[in-house]
């Protein structure tokens, strides 16, 4: 049975070239999300909303400084926290309309025995 050793050799790794490798295609700038942090935060829930601007205005910077990872980890943080502002607004206003339809029944049926 033949070990293969996954470590190059020198002999090996002395004849390849950075050209030997395929060809990357070239990669596309992925979406900051300004657009939707921008309107999260004013529509929904501010302080995340914050949090989705701040986040979404560093992917251009990432991406033009050559950093594309920082680009994508700061498009998905973006994107993230627009969706947490959202989730949160959402909730909110479901609580919301809970506590107003619970306090109008009780309210009603307080003055119905009241009346009676």
């Amino acid at each position: 049975m033949e070990i293969i050793d996954p470590q190059p050799t020198s002999a090996t790794a002395a004849n390849s070239t950075p050209t030997d490798a395929a060809p990357r295609p070239e990669e596309v700038k992925p979406d900051n999300f300004l657009a939707w942090a921008i309107i999260s935060t004013i529509l929904c829930c501010l302080p995340f909303g914050i949090v989705a601007i701040v986040y979404a205005s560093q992917v251009d910077s990432y991406w033009f400084a050559g950093d594309r990872e920082g680009a994508r980890r700061a498009a998905k943080r973006a994107r993230t926290w627009t969706w947490v502002s959202v989730g949160v607004a959402v909730f909110c206003w479901l609580i919301y309309l809970l506590l107003v339809v619970a306090l109008g029944l009780f309210s009603y049926s307080a003055a119905n025995l009241i009346n009676v």
